[in-house]
């Protein structure tokens, strides 16, 4: 793990080394939760600091835990220039796909609040994937949750559309938007999501291979018509429902598989 990650002796003295919030490991009785810990090479990562960076040729060095904070990983995905974001939580975990045989070349994860990680040797995790079926009844159901979101996020063309925006760019756009908004709570109590800092138009742009003037009219057409609102420097989402509308995603029921991502 490279830059941020920074060994357990700069762990505060309250922290404890555990893995009972990991999801994954819900479960695992708590003798063998205790001897994974043991096993594990437990580090603190500060905010915006880099946690990984296979580009650079520094690995996880196993499969890590988020035991507390949260990080986001960023890899290329599809045109030029394109990247493609996934927020990793407190109890979630990342680089497992190595030891289902699937490297990562592209890889940065970078911290987004102070936090604690546990890094759990391949190995010793592929051994537990073998040996526990709870576990690997979990990671296939939450694999199953990216592969449903993954559907519900893919845009379809909306015919006869009277937005004022240029139809598939702007679906484009709006699929980014949901990759990038958090469930967020307002001061008033009702949920929504929310980008904390909105990208210049111009980076989006690129990433959806648009134009500026493209970016700005769909993010004005949200604002006015009352789906999404400024607070600078970020966008409130306030109807995520219409916005999936939007973007040409199918808003998906609710069953004992749901998740974030």
């Amino acid at each position: 793990m490279a830059g941020a990650a920074r060994s357990d002796k700069g762990v505060s003295a309250g922290a404890v080394h555990s893995l009972s919030g990991i999801r994954i490991f819900a479960g695992l009785a708590p003798r063998e939760l205790a001897l994974l810990a043991a096993e594990c090479d437990w580090r603190t990562v500060a905010r915006d600091e880099i946690v990984v960076n296979t580009a650079q040729g520094a690995d996880p060095g196993g499969v890590v835990f988020v035991v507390s904070g949260a990080v986001r990983m960023a890899r290329t995905a599809g045109p030029v220039g394109r990247i493609a974001y996934k927020d990793v939580g407190a109890g979630g975990q990342f680089g497992e796909m190595s030891v289902l045989g699937i490297t990562e070349a592209d890889l940065t994860v970078i911290a987004r609040e102070d936090g604690l990680v546990a890094i759990l040797d391949e190995k010793r995790f592929a051994e537990l994937l073998a040996r526990e079926e709870s576990v690997s009844r979990a990671l296939l159901c939450h694999y199953a949750r990216l592969l449903r979101g993954q559907e519900a996020m893919n845009p379809s063309p909306v015919s006869g559309s009277d937005a004022a925006t240029d139809g598939t760019s702007a679906q484009r756009l709006y699929t980014e938007l949901l990759a990038l908004a958090e469930p967020h709570s307002g001061k008033d109590g009702t949920d929504a999501l929310l980008i904390a800092r909105l990208p210049r138009h111009r980076v989006l742009a690129d990433r959806i291979s648009t134009t500026e003037e493209a970016v700005a009219r769909a993010i004005a057409e949200l604002v006015r018509s009352g789906v999404a609102a400024r607070d600078y420097p970020g966008l409130v989402i306030k109807d995520e429902a219409a916005l999936r509308n939007l973007a040409g995603a199918r808003q998906e029921p609710d069953d004992d598989v749901q998740g974030h991502i």
